[in-house]
């Protein structure tokens, strides 16, 4: 086999970035035996060169970006994160027709279309399987790997922060702040978590499926997005009693030239294939119309997660020299969706006899209840409450339901209002 170099410049050295070098580092010769390539990190850029940043050499360390873009690598990497100075730093790599992979969701949701032209117009590849789902190739497969399918749907879990805190929700039965402080403690959310738990993180995400996907540009304010703050442990065991959970979830639905994306807190039935998803880990469940029903699983973040993804980006690209064509970016209308389906209600209240007055104001909508409970506080800090579990109805009826209750004046306080998901 001829082994051919592939010189690698790289921007950023945090987290993903050291595992990135550790990677190439440890598996040079294992990379090299199975696809012929040679790869070697030129210069990385950095912040501050000072820093002391073990298996990371010292002499490879620069403060200026043009010593790594003008160093004569074939390939650069970007691992800064944000939206500037990574896309300028983009720009100018691709406009001397370098490669680019970059794990850079923020990035790629607000303008992926356009670097995708410019590395087209260049004739050179770019890649970010690890800018979604860390080290699950769901990039790759909906690129090469289902390109003779037409994609109907995509519905997964794409933020690693919610499901770990929705996880020890669950499991081990704490609260909302508990889960977050341990996912903190344990480095799966930052010390400002609320791109993840108010579920932006996940919607870059699906945004950069979808247009994967469906082969068109997904306006931003197309996403609904809704997180997970309101989400209770009284919701957690509500849930586990009607024999649900509750993750959080990302979907896109395309029809015609239709599509409509949410991300939002649904209850699934412990069976669903996305019910058993545990922790840090992701899941995408892709359905085309020649395969059926595909599930994608596995670590979604991490360092190592992230930086295989990196890795394998890498390597593809020096195993196929060449440009890739950009997503035709035709238009498609976009919808919020009117689901049809059953929902699950919690309204604070102050005193439980209010089941009345709520059911009354469901079912003169036309909303059917499945099951109704008053519940009582169990201490002086918590509040009572009414669960309802409806029966299948249009979710704009639930949403007036919501605002003739809100009027009423029962309702006490921030309540909620969950999709079941079958």
């Amino acid at each position: 086999m001829v082994t051919r170099k592939l010189n690698v410049g790289l921007l950023g050295c945090g987290t993903v970035g050291r595992g990135l070098v550790e990677l190439v580092a440890r598996n040079h010769t294992l990379i090299r035996q199975r696809t012929g390539v040679e790869l070697a990190i030129t210069r990385i850029l950095v912040r501050d060169a000072g820093k002391e940043r073990p298996g990371v050499e010292r002499n490879l360390l620069t403060t200026h970006p043009e010593k790594v873009i003008d160093n004569g690598c074939d390939l650069v990497v970007e691992l800064i994160g944000g939206i500037e100075p990574a896309r300028a730093l983009i720009q100018r790599s691709l406009a001397r027709s370098k490669h680019v992979v970059t794990a850079n969701k923020a990035l790629l949701a607000l303008d992926g279309f356009s670097i995708m032209k410019a590395a087209e117009i260049q004739k050179v590849r770019l890649g970010f399987e690890a800018s979604v789902c860390g080290g699950i190739p769901i990039i790759r497969a909906l690129r090469n790997g289902l390109v003779g399918n037409q994609i109907h749907s995509l519905r997964g879990i794409l933020n690693g922060t919610c499901n770990y805190i929705l996880t020890r929700m669950t499991e081990d039965r704490v609260d909302f702040n508990d889960a977050l402080a341990e996912a903190q403690a344990k480095g799966f959310a930052e010390a400002d978590p609320t791109l993840d738990i108010d579920g932006h993180d996940a919607a870059q995400k699906l945004k950069i499926l979808a247009e994967l996907a469906f082969h068109a540009h997904v306006p931003a304010q197309a996403v609904l997005v809704e997180g997970i703050r309101h989400i209770t442990a009284d919701d957690i065991q509500a849930a586990r009693e009607l024999g649900y959970v509750i993750k959080h979830i990302a979907a896109a639905e395309c029809s015609g030239d239709c599509m409509s994306l949410q991300v939002h807190p649904v209850l699934l039935p412990g069976k669903h294939q996305l019910a058993g998803i545990r922790d840090e880990n992701n899941a995408v469940l892709v359905r085309g119309d020649a395969v059926g029903e595909m599930v994608f699983s596995g670590k979604g973040a991490g360092s190592l997660p992230s930086a295989s993804a990196v890795l394998s980006d890498v390597v593809d690209i020096a195993c196929h020299q060449g440009g890739f064509s950009a997503s035709q970016g035709k238009v498609l209308d976009t919808h919020a969706p009117d689901d049809h389906g059953k929902h699950y209600l919690r309204f604070p209240v102050d005193d439980p006899s209010a089941i009345a007055a709520i059911t009354t104001v469901l079912e003169r909508n036309g909303i059917g209840i499945a099951r109704a409970a008053a519940v009582w506080a169990k201490s002086a800090s918590a509040q009572n409450q009414v669960r309802v579990l409806t029966q299948d109805c249009l979710r704009s009826t639930v949403e007036t339901s919501l605002r003739d209750i809100s009027a009423s004046g029962v309702e006490k306080g921030q309540g909620i209002a969950l999709r079941v998901m079958d």
